[in-house]
């Protein structure tokens, strides 16, 4: 397969977020999601590191897909909806766990 350089890659990539479980004491529920990551270039990836949860996230994602709210209703990809759940330390931590893996995995084909 040749070689495509884009300007902008964007590619999704499982997501798994642990959450303390409400029902059963002491054990976590594991929760699943697509998340779409840009790929950065070096520099951005350097820069990345620095970065608030807010903008760290806004700098990587560029849509989900399988996020619902209580009531079962898919939660659309929003700014707005973005900057809510990077007040979410379980949320930050699945992606951020996700997007690492999804830079190793690259890097161990390669």
């Amino acid at each position: 397969m040749s070689f495509i350089r884009k300007k902008v890659s964007a590619y999704p990539w499982p997501v798994e977020v642990r959450k303390p479980s409400e029902e059963v004491i002491g054990e976590f529920e594991i929760h699943k999601f697509t998340i779409r990551f840009k790929r950065l270039a070096k520099k951005e990836l350097s820069e990345f590191q620095g970065k608030e949860d807010y903008e760290a996230l806004k700098t990587i994602i560029t849509g989900w897909s399988d996020i619902k709210d209580e009531e079962e209703k898919d939660i659309p990809f929003s700014q707005k909806n973005l900057k809510d759940f990077s007040e979410d330390v379980d949320f930050v931590q699945g992606v951020v766990s996700a997007f690492q893996k999804f830079y190793a995995m690259a890097d161990e084909k390669n």
